[in-house]
């Protein structure tokens, strides 16, 4: 409108009626109905430029338009627009190609710039429409234009750190720079945003200006005869330092970005600062509603990140504030009357200390850092004031209670067992962590020798009680593998309105009672026909060539949407490898060179499995006994013990030597190959087999995402990657998982956000163990089989199938605040590949593009 050029005019040219003016114009901009009809419109092009000139009215302008950022209605309609944008950028454009002649814009314009940017990042929206663009933001789908605003934004962030900015005016100041670098913050500390400004490295210019700015502050703080303005040079410097390593440490919000930050040796200093913020309890951001809790947890997926927790105090400061509130209490409540006594197992009071030790035990990665050749103390006697300080200490006081010793020294036995059970129980989903506790501290023969002491002295029976039947419900989820409808887990409580409480049989010795175990049914002796059979019958070996592939790929999906029941075990195995036999012709797939294998049986019988190794035998041949796949003897598990000697000598021969403090990487893969224990449970224990397809399989893409060791300390990663200690299962497909959901299941991605928890933490304990425990058998085949027949990114497809197929679940138990416990302990039920194949290839259509090439990229992720 006309009037709405007045304003602009006299907001202009500074006149005294400024401030009223901007009063009305925020009363219009407050009102629906009168904001689309005078706000909405060419006129907002002006403000830009009033702001691109830096006249003093800006700051006034520039509220406006913030305040229509705020407004999601309005923030479609003016601001993502590409011309809107591109007038706002104008000033910064022309600090990156400045036009002989014409004076840039002033540092105020460009603290306006930044401001109003900001506040366009913090939503959904605008976030979108500064990575993508207009038409990106509209359709949903990204657009990676390399003029969008998200680029202008980093390269003049980055070369402003860098000092490489065209140097005919001075450089930005810190409070400019900041600013942008701030914007960017907000960008890479979600998944789509590192995306699509990974190329810039970012990372690495904030990382040398903040070791800059660091050497800086250590000569400011030095003690020099006054001078004036040092001091307040000293405390820009200071700030500044601070701004920059703020920054860095929210590269951790991402799996891939947690990679970024650890590459640029600052995760110690990084987590050391969030520390001293999470202890205050300080939000992330300005526009950051939560705090510190999911950054902590993506830290503690991976080995550095523990190790950097555990140097900085947190772990510690954890421990004993757990240990004050189960123990102690509040010392700073008055007591009016006295506490009510606990009556659920985890108290209120206690939860959040209980979820938070979860999230840091949640990974087998991080829980080997801290507890890896860590001996429990087993004192003769406690006194009151003996108080754990670390992960070994806080097992030994609360969960391995096996002594009298340790009962006399709790105050509150009952509740603080309990609650260490619980944490043994959450801890022991999974596998790998499970196998460690059991080798290095005889979980299972503590649990079984105080159930034996827990009997009635007349008859001998076991005790039923709170603890006993927790200890009976950890006892039997440790000994029997299986999903949903593989295996029966005892309820933790005693049952109401029923005669019998605890209608279970209660044991003090292994193995566990018949209740528990179901029936399953026999291997058939017939061979059920369907097209995936014939089609593979029909093919001679010589044709296996792309054509034949796509052939297959169609045939297999076609079984598993309309009769997966027929795809069982013998005829996916003939599949993988006649489909293995022709990817390794396939350039694009057969990525790793050729090895010859170098080993023999003298140099086999020299070696020995590692405990870990050799529990997750018996573990693997208990399961496949149970599934009437493999009988349980002697020789099953001499042939899995030496397919898995010969695995360990094939992948050393690829292994790097390397110097590292992480204990994860001194020596062999330190957990069980669940991976190989699968193959050889679906070739019915015929290790030659299975050796013989492994030997095939390791040179193609998919082997270094499905089979963990594969990548282990691998030469076929740079350096940088191998020391990392992180795998490409967490910074690529975690990655993705977390990227994709919040596009297409963002109810999803916020409830684990508001939890605390992260998608790339289960995804994580899903994958390193091939789902076992969570699927039931023929679901985990069909779950390998799709990654190697459709493409590795199938990987990424299924895990986001999985959390939209629990969706429900996952909302309930947010708002119950228990998703770690749900996720980590709770199978999946009713979930079916084939059912979700449809969903999987409508992703694969809109992401492959951006997934399969990062997948493939190891060198350069």
């Amino acid at each position: 409108k006309d009037a709405v050029i007045s304003v602009f005019y006299i907001l202009s040219v500074g006149l005294d009626a400024a401030s009223l003016v901007a009063d009305v114009i925020k009363m219009i901009a407050g009102c629906e109905a009168a904001l689309v009809e005078c706000l909405c419109k060419d006129a907002v092009i002006s403000v830009f430029y009033i702001l691109s000139v830096g006249l003093d009215a800006a700051s006034l302008v520039a509220d406006v338009i913030k305040m229509i950022a705020g407004c999601e209605a309005a923030l479609v309609e003016c601001l993502c627009k590409d011309a809107v944008i591109s007038v706002l950028l104008e000033p910064v454009k022309a600090r990156l190609k400045p036009t002989k002649g014409k004076k840039p814009a002033g540092e105020a314009a460009l603290l306006h710039i930044a401001d109003i940017l900001s506040c366009l990042a913090s939503s959904q929206t605008g976030r979108r429409m500064l990575l993508y663009g207009e038409a990106g933001n509209k359709t949903g789908k990204p657009n990676r234009n390399s003029s969008t605003a998200a680029h202008t934004i980093v390269e003049f962030a980055s070369r402003a750190l860098s000092s490489t900015l065209p140097s005919e005016e001075s450089s930005p100041s810190y409070e400019v720079v900041g600013a942008y670098v701030f914007v960017c913050r907000q960008l890479y500390s979600t998944c789509e945003g590192l995306s699509v400004m990974h190329s810039y490295k970012l990372h690495t210019c904030i990382a040398e200006a903040w070791k800059t700015a660091s050497h800086e502050a250590d000569i400011a703080s030095t003690p020099l005869p006054a001078v004036e303005g040092d001091q307040t040079d000293s405390r820009r410097v200071l700030m500044w330092e601070e701004s920059l390593i703020d920054n860095l440490l929210n590269f951790a919000a991402t799996p891939k970005g947690l990679l970024l930050l650890q590459q640029t040796g600052a995760i110690n200093e990084c987590v050391d600062y969030m520390y001293a913020r999470y202890a205050k309890k300080l939000q992330v951001s300005k526009h950051e509603k939560f705090g510190y809790g999911v950054m902590v947890t993506q830290v503690a997926a991976t080995a550095p990140g523990m190790v950097a927790l555990q140097s900085t105090g947190f772990i510690k400061a954890l421990v004993t504030e757990l240990w004050t509130q189960l123990e102690c209490g509040r010392d700073d409540v008055r007591v009016i009357r006295p506490n009510p006594v606990p009556v659920d197992p985890i108290d209120r009071t206690v939860h959040k200390s209980f979820t938070s030790l979860l999230n840091l035990l949640s990974s087998f990665p991080a829980v080997y850092e801290a507890l890896a050749d860590q001996p429990l103390q087993n004192a003769e006697s406690y006194t009151f004031r003996d108080m754990p300080t670390d992960m070994g200490g806080l097992i030994e006081r609360l969960i391995l209670v096996d002594t009298p010793a340790k009962m006399h020294a709790l105050f509150n036995y009952e509740q603080s067992h309990t609650f260490g059970l619980r944490v043994l129980s959450v801890m022991c989903s999974c596998l790998d962590t499970f196998l460690l506790l059991e080798t290095q501290y005889k979980v299972q023969e503590s649990l079984l020798a105080s159930q034996a002491e827990n009997v009635k002295e007349e008859s001998n029976e076991l005790i039923i009680d709170a603890l006993s039947v927790e200890r009976n419900h950890v006892l039997v989820r440790t000994y029997l593998i299986g999903g949903p409808s593989e295996r029966k887990l005892p309820p933790r409580m005693l049952l109401e309105e029923t005669k019998d409480p605890y209608p279970f049989p209660l044991f003090s010795s292994f193995p566990i009672p018949k209740p528990y175990t179901t029936t399953m049914a026999g291997r058939s002796a017939m061979k059920q026909d369907s097209e995936l059979s014939r089609y593979l019958s029909q093919t001679k070996s010589a044709e296996k060539n792309q054509a034949w592939l796509d052939g297959c790929r169609k045939a297999f999906c076609k079984v598993l949407t309309s009769k997966p029941d027929l795809a069982k075990a013998n005829v996916l195995v003939d599949m993988l490898e006649k489909v293995v036999q022709g990817q390794i012709k396939v350039q694009e797939e057969a990525i790793f060179p050729k090895v010859d294998y170098k080993g023999n049986d003298k140099s086999l019988k020299s070696q020995s499995l590692s405990a870990v190794q050799q529990a997750g035998v018996q573990l693997s041949i208990r399961y496949g006994s149970h599934l009437n796949l493999v009988k349980n003897t002697k020789d099953t598990k001499e042939q899995l013990t030496h397919l898995l000697k010969q695995v360990r000598f094939f992948l050393r021969q690829q292994q790097r030597n390397i110097d590292c403090q992480l204990r994860l990487l001194q020596g062999e893969y330190v957990g069980h190959d669940w991976f190989t224990s699968t193959l050889f449970l679906m070739m019915l224990g015929k290790s030659e087999r299975c050796w013989n397809f492994l030997l095939k399989f390791s040179t193609l893409l998919s082997s270094g995402y499905l089979w963990m060791p594969r990548l282990h300390a691998s030469a076929h990663l740079p350096v940088p990657l191998t020391v990392s200690g992180i795998h490409p299962v967490y910074y690529c497909s975690a990655h993705y998982v977390e990227l994709i959901l919040q596009a297409e299941v963002p109810a999803v991605a916020s409830a684990f956000r508001m939890s605390g928890y992260t998608p790339s933490q289960i995804c994580q304990h899903w994958l390193r163990q091939c789902f076992w425990n969570s699927l039931d058998w023929l679901e985990i085949c069909h779950y390998l089989c799709t990654c190697i027949v459709l493409g590795v990114d199938y990987q990424v497809y299924t895990c986001v199938a999985i959390l939209r197929h629990l969706t429900h679940d996952i909302l309930q138990h947010t708002q119950n605040q228990d998703l770690q416990v749900f996720l980590k302990e709770e199978p999946i039920p009713g979930f079916r590949v084939g059912e979700h194949l449809e969903f999987m290839q409508q992703l694969e259509e809109r992401y492959r593009q951006t997934v399969l090439p990062d997948m493939r990229n190891l060198a350069k992720p």
